[in-house]
């Protein structure tokens, strides 16, 4: 394998584990994203059924003016709550359509406020302007009807609203758990990236630091002018990466191989011819 291919692979590893982490990172980013949504959601479906509420405690307040004879504050109180309820009401039978549990709860209110409570108050509005002798005990005993449809009403709602406050808690708990193991995340990968940085530059450095120098310290008695091929050779069997320093490591050895050839050459041009005596 080709030095620059090696030194690639442990880029590619580095970058491998960055790319891990971060979408580690991004995925509980994502998740704690969603809770937030989640959570926002619990808090409107709360503040819409504390709203519902009030609608059903401002009407019940105003029907009781109405038939205690101060009928102009009374109807306009009924009014006001009409105005609070019904936007608080299609929000809610759209936001609790996901939940069967909520949304059950929330329609067992709309009907008692469609049947009991509004019933009551259309009965409270005919009895008042009759004459009969027990008028107001017959509009007492619609107020307490009423009176009992909106505390089952307010049960409900305290339900509903409860239901709520648990999902926050819940979500709020389950953010700062994906935001923690993020934290964790974050360090241990930088951690191994580290870890992982400083391993392979030891492991690449010794790889190719290390041949150099055996062939440095052989370069170096080369040019004191020991040509010992097999010194040369032993000296070199444990040098073998498979990359360009290979390539130098046997460029080398030939080269010594050379050198040696050249001075054996050398020497027998230098030996004087025997001569034949007659």
């Amino acid at each position: 394998m080709k030095i620059k291919r090696k030194l690639l692979l442990s880029y590619l590893l580095i970058v491998a584990l960055f790319v891990a982490a971060g979408a580690t990172i991004t995925y509980n980013t994502t998740k704690m994203a969603d809770l937030q949504n989640n959570v926002k959601k619990q808090v409107e479906i709360n503040n819409y059924a504390y709203a519902f509420q009030s609608g059903l405690d401002q009407k019940q307040f105003g029907t009781i003016m109405y038939s205690t004879d101060k009928t102009a504050q009374g109807e306009q109180i009924i009014v006001n709550s009409a105005n609070i309820m019904v936007p608080a009401e299609e929000y809610l039978q759209t936001a609790l359509a996901d939940n069967p549990n909520l949304s059950a709860k929330f329609d067992t209110v709309v009907q008692l406020d469609s049947n009991q409570i509004n019933g009551a108050i259309s009965q409270v509005y005919s009895i008042y302007i009759t004459n009969s002798s027990t008028k107001y005990e017959d509009i007492w005993g619609q107020l307490t009807t009423l009176m009992g449809a909106v505390s089952q009403a307010d049960v409900k709602l305290a339900e509903v609203r409860n239901a709520t406050v648990a999902n926050v808690d819940a979500a709020t708990l389950e953010a700062q758990n994906y935001a923690n193991i993020s934290l964790i995340t974050a360090v241990a990968f930088l951690g191994a990236a580290s870890a992982a940085s400083v391993a392979l530059s030891v492991i690449m450095g010794n790889r190719i630091t290390n041949p150099l120098k055996k062939l440095a310290d052989i370069a170096h008695k080369v040019s004191l002018g020991d040509l010992n091929q097999r010194y040369y050779l032993k000296q070199n069997i444990d040098v073998k990466t498979g990359d360009e320093i290979d390539e130098l490591v046997n460029a080398f050895r030939r080269m010594v191989n050379a050198f040696r050839m050249t001075e054996a050459l050398s020497k027998e041009g230098d030996q004087p011819e025997e001569t034949n005596n007659p």
